[in-house]
């Protein structure tokens, strides 16, 4: 039987440490019951852990595309909305979606490729079952939100103060 010896960090080892069995108190249980004890909390340990992991897969980060296409080279980005007509040399007009750009396309400030672009997207968090309750603030970004709150809240502002120029 190995009996393992129990020391403080800030002592060496000594021949009268005591060995962990002699500080620690023992269960008496049979070895059978103590086994199955541990068996029955390491199942539901496992259940909490598949029902944990089952909530983070149903947590989905829904990436809304914004139109926008940046160069990893140099920064610039290509907005679908306004083209490239205000780049000098141009010739994209607005409107013109990025997958529809001709195959010889380049950046117009490093000349970069069109496959060196990525699309920008908006993370909306949340889980993805939630996304189509309510009036649509659910599948809303952050800025539209807080867009929404302090529009209304300006609004009411507005209202109260007109109110009080009534009277």
């Amino acid at each position: 039987l190995n009996t393992f010896t129990a020391i403080r960090m800030s002592e060496e080892p000594t021949p009268e440490t005591k060995p962990v069995s002699e500080i620690t108190p023992t269960i008496d249980m049979p070895a059978s019951a103590l086994d199955k004890a541990m068996e029955k909390q390491m199942d539901e340990q496992m259940v909490k852990q598949k029902k944990a992991d089952e909530l983070r897969a149903q947590e989905v980060f829904i990436q809304k595309p914004t139109g926008r296409h940046r160069c990893m080279n140099c920064d610039w980005e290509y907005d679908e909305d306004k083209g490239d007509v205000a780049v000098i040399g141009g010739q994209i007009a607005a409107g013109t979606e990025f997958l529809n750009l001709p195959s010889n396309w380049r950046c117009p400030t490093c000349r970069a490729s069109k496959d060196s672009f990525e699309a920008i997207s908006i993370e909306i968090p949340g889980f993805e079952v939630n996304q189509g309750y309510g009036f649509g603030g659910n599948s809303l970004s952050g800025d539209e939100k807080s867009g929404l709150v302090f529009g209304g809240l300006a609004v009411m502002a507005v209202l109260m103060i007109a109110g009080y120029g009534l009277s």
